[in-house]
């Protein structure tokens, strides 16, 4: 697990670039990104094989060898979030 971490902590400093916040949940495994909807998150996490980072429930993944790549494509998403009127609590879109 401490890669996964690791790989995570990456990504977080990598969206912090892209001016979003995540919170990494060293419980989870997981980085929880802020949306513009209050009390949804955008759920981050690195596949079972650690050689993708995944969200919106496995429908987007991206290689953790492209940690500023998988940011951009995650500030993408949240703004689509944005632009949709948000998403719906707890399913992780």
């Amino acid at each position: 697990m401490a890669l996964e971490l690791d790989l995570l902590a990456e990504l977080r400093a990598a969206l912090a670039e892209e001016d979003l916040t995540a919170d990494l949940r060293e419980d989870l495994a997981a980085l929880a990104v802020s949306t513009d909807t209050p009390d949804v998150c955008l759920w981050v996490f690195v596949s079972f094989t650690q050689r993708y980072f995944s969200w919106a429930r496995g429908n987007h993944q991206h290689p953790v060898n492209d940690v500023a790549g998988a940011a951009r494509r995650i500030a993408t998403h949240i703004s689509g979030l944005h632009l949709l009127g948000g998403g719906e609590a707890g399913d992780g879109s």
